[in-house]
């Protein structure tokens, strides 16, 4: 089993705007008599799973989402190479998998950009992006999941108001998962599981894994 998510750590990188993260001591285990921490931290922090209701008014919460939606096999499209503040899209798909997208994907496809080393720089709001009609057309041949190494399947920038692939998908009441992890050198067909708190929000933090023998 290979672990696809980042530590939740104090300080940690955020997406613009959003909480900052903090974890520190409410109980001591020499005054108290037990350890116990205190978390301060936003519905989207590390890698985390977005619901609808995260940018589409009436979506879905957490607290609708089967767990049987967020664990089974997955199409990972390994691209390599992209610049900076450049957007994929199904050509770059396409070339990247040995037989070519499939006319009919499993519900949840995984793109790994490599952006997963920025993470924690500066580096990391510069990430490359997804085309929106490449979202539309993954919706189309099968799509449920999207998740991502990155920040965002969209653009980020601070402050932005626009984002069209979080449109695309979570307005058809599927899920985006941003933020992987230990993605390199996973086969293209892999199972995976997204194991969020278990609390009823926009999001939430999720523990990943790809059901792999490393």
């Amino acid at each position: 089993m290979r672990e696809l998510s980042h530590p939740i750590s104090t300080g940690m990188q955020v997406y613009p705007g959003d909480p900052d993260v903090r974890i520190e001591p409410a109980l001591e285990l020499a005054r108290d008599g037990v350890d116990v921490a205190r978390l301060h931290l936003g519905s989207h922090t590390g890698t985390h799973l977005d619901a609808p209701s995260h940018s589409i008014p009436g979506g879905r919460t957490t607290g609708r989402i089967a767990l049987d939606e967020l664990v089974g096999d997955a199409l990972v499209v390994h691209l390599v190479g992209l610049a900076p503040r450049s957007t994929y899209g199904l050509d770059a798909l396409e070339s990247a998998l040995a037989g070519g997208l499939p006319e009919r994907v499993p519900p949840i496809v995984i793109v790994d950009t490599g952006w997963a080393a920025r993470f924690g720089s500066p580096a990391a709001l510069d990430h490359p992006a997804l085309d929106a009609d490449a979202a539309a057309e993954l919706m189309r041949r099968g799509l449920r999941l999207l998740a991502v190494d990155t920040l965002s399947p969209d653009p980020t920038v601070a402050g932005g108001t626009s984002f069209p692939v979080h449109e695309v998908v979570l307005g058809a009441d599927a899920l985006i998962v941003e933020n992987l992890t230990g993605l390199d050198g996973l086969p293209e067909r892999v199972r995976v599981g997204f194991f969020p708190l278990p609390i009823d929000a926009d999001g939430a933090s999720v523990r990943a894994v790809a059901f792999v023998d490393d």
